[in-house]
């Protein structure tokens, strides 16, 4: 049996999307989607024909099988491919995809394919070349209000809550009554249910965020022309948390990767929502750094500060 005739099967038994709406199954295709693309170098040229599906790895295995069940999805609710998805183009225009094939992703494609260095265990910061050419010189950086990045000026690669994680669960009676503290009381014969989870965070806190991944697409997503490459991480991260401490003193500062959940698994009920967010923005391989106030503040400032020359261990890359 083909593996995707397993994954259908597999979904068939657990629908775990069957209670999204059209927008909201049109939408997790889209995010899906976006997980499966990657902008591919060559040094010659840049056509739509270079963006295709990442290299088959455990990983992408993992975003094809969920893109399957939400095929699955479709077939089931309209009929054989491609009905259903035919009317999804407006939820996907939407959700603004980047131009992948831009000038800038072309220049970002031949640039990268020239760094022949080895890029793991890395932080990478993407921006515009004057805030780079800082941060690289003398450690210059800002340290931005977590309610920053819900402002409506920001593209779909930005934009987000980042005070609330989100989740959307079909539950059994079975599921139901483990969540519930009157599970008697639960009709035996309750057919599945739709339950709305949002998980708040009380205050806001300060955030500064930097990728895992050298890759072209994100200088797209974050319509950046230049990077700093920082080579040692645990250099830097104990320079900013002493510079930063100095003038946000009294406050706990924490950093990890970011852990990115599916809102229709009740995994995500128990994250961490600092540190965790929609697997829409999964390609971005985030690690952030949080500072939290020793009490609820409902809007923070943001925060500049220099920690100093990254210059000894870090690459400056302008495209």
């Amino acid at each position: 049996m083909a593996r995707s005739d397993v994954w259908r099967l597999r979904y068939r038994r657990d629908r775990y999307a069957r209670h999204l709406s059209y927008a909201e199954l049109s939408r997790r295709f889209c995010d899906l989607l976006l997980n499966l693309l990657t902008v591919t170098p060559n040094g010659i040229g840049f056509s739509p024909s270079e963006i295709k599906p990442n290299e088959i790895s455990n990983e992408s295995t993992m975003w094809m099988e969920k893109t399957t069940h939400m095929l699955e999805e479709f077939v089931l609710r309209f009929g054989p491919y491609p009905a259903g998805l035919q009317a999804a183009g407006p939820y996907v225009s939407k959700s603004k995809i980047p131009n992948f094939a831009s000038e800038l992703a072309r220049k970002a494609a031949r640039r990268l394919e020239s760094l022949g260095s080895d890029l793991s265990n890395v932080f990478i910061k993407f921006g515009k070349r004057e805030y780079m050419e800082s941060l690289y010189s003398c450690g210059a950086l800002r340290i931005q209000p977590a309610t920053y990045f819900a402002a409506t000026f920001h593209n779909e690669a930005v934009k987000d809550d980042e005070l609330a994680i989100e989740a959307s669960l079909d539950l059994s009676r079975e599921d139901l009554i483990t969540f519930v503290s009157n599970p008697q009381d639960v009709p035996v014969d309750l057919p599945h249910q739709r339950v709305d989870v949002k998980l708040q965070l009380e205050s806001d806190y300060w955030l500064y965020c930097l990728s895992n991944s050298l890759v072209p697409r994100l200088f797209i997503d974050y319509d950046a022309d230049s990077c700093v490459v920082i080579r040692d991480r645990a250099r830097f991260s104990g320079m900013l948390q002493k510079a930063s401490l100095q003038k946000l003193s009294g406050t706990t500062l924490r950093y990890s990767a970011v852990e990115y959940i599916d809102p229709l698994l009740s995994r995500s009920l128990t994250v961490p929502v600092a540190f965790c967010k929609h697997f829409r923005y999964a390609y971005q391989n985030e690690h952030r750094f949080c500072w939290f106030p020793p009490h609820p503040i409902n809007k923070v400032i943001h925060c500049d500060v220099e920690i100093g020359r990254l210059t000894e261990f870090s690459d400056l890359i302008v495209l």
